[in-house]
Parts: C-alpha cells; sequence; structure tokens
C-alpha cells in the first residue's frame, strides 16, 4: 500500500486506493488504520497521505526498515506493556492467556484475540519478544 502511495506522489483517496488494490474499502480500512498507528500515513478528508516516516521506511534496506519499525512499535501502548510485564517476570515469559484476559477488560474477546494477535506479530517482527504458538508463551527477547 505504501509503495502504491509513494508512486501516486504521497497523496490518493482511500476510495481510489481500495479500487487499485481490488479491496472492499471495509478491508482496506484496518490496513490503513494499522498504517496510520505506526506513523506511515495521515488519513484528512478522505485521503490517505504518506508521511515523512512511511517515506523514510520505503526508502530504508530490511534492517534500518526493523529499527524504524522498533521505534515505532515500542510507542503502542499495548505493545509496551507487553515488553514492561514480559520483562518484570523472572524468566521473562508469560502465557498469552495472561495478556488476552488485560485486553478484554477493555475489548470483546474476538477484538482481544485480534488485538493481541496483532501486538504479537508486530512484537516478534520488532524482535521485542517471542511466541511459541504450541505452549502459549510469550518471552522478551534479550
Amino acid at each position: 500500500m505504501l509503495h502504491i502511495l509513494a508512486d501516486v506522489g504521497g497523496q490518493i483517496d482511500l476510495h481510489e486506493l481500495a479500487h487499485r488494490l481490488h479491496l472492499p474499502i471495509d478491508d482496506l480500512l484496518p490496513i490503513v488504520e494499522a498504517a496510520r498507528l505506526l506513523g506511515f500515513v495521515e488519513v484528512k478528508e478522505g485521503d490517505l497521505i504518506l508521511t515523512e516516516t512511511g517515506t523514510d521506511w520505503l526508502k530504508a534496506d530490511i534492517l534500518k526498515r526493523k529499527e524504524i519499525f522498533l521505534d515505532l512499535v515500542i510507542q503502542i501502548p499495548h505493545i509496551a506493556r507487553i515488553v514492561a510485564a514480559l520483562r518484570s517476570t523472572r524468566n521473562k515469559t508469560l502465557p498469552m492467556e495472561f495478556f488476552l484476559d488485560l485486553l478484554d477488560e477493555h475489548f470483546g474477546e474476538d477484538e482481544a484475540r485480534r488485538q493481541l494477535q496483532t501486538a504479537i506479530d508486530w512484537g516478534r517482527y520488532a524482535e521485542l519478544f517471542t511466541y511459541d504458538a504450541t505452549t502459549g508463551m510469550l518471552q522478551a527477547e534479550e
């Protein structure tokens, strides 16, 4: 999505972007929200606008992209809480259910699972923690 946005000069109508990606607008909106949350884009009056951070990320090599991503993702409250909780334990490990219970207080069960899965994916990519699907355990990276 960011590549298309850069190719069209850094700004595009959301409906036009959905058309170019062959996605219903409802399927595009969570992607846009994730990019906005990370600071890669802004949304103004129905247009998606590439930010300087988004441009920097696009121009970077894979190692620099991971570095940029880490700097952004650690500022997201859910992820910061996961990292802090993991680091506060003796073995730096907690079960996924612990975090689901915390999120379930603010969201419904399905949304809590979706939020946690996104946090796990992003945290793993940023190398903040690992997740073992077999045991359901998260562990802070060194």
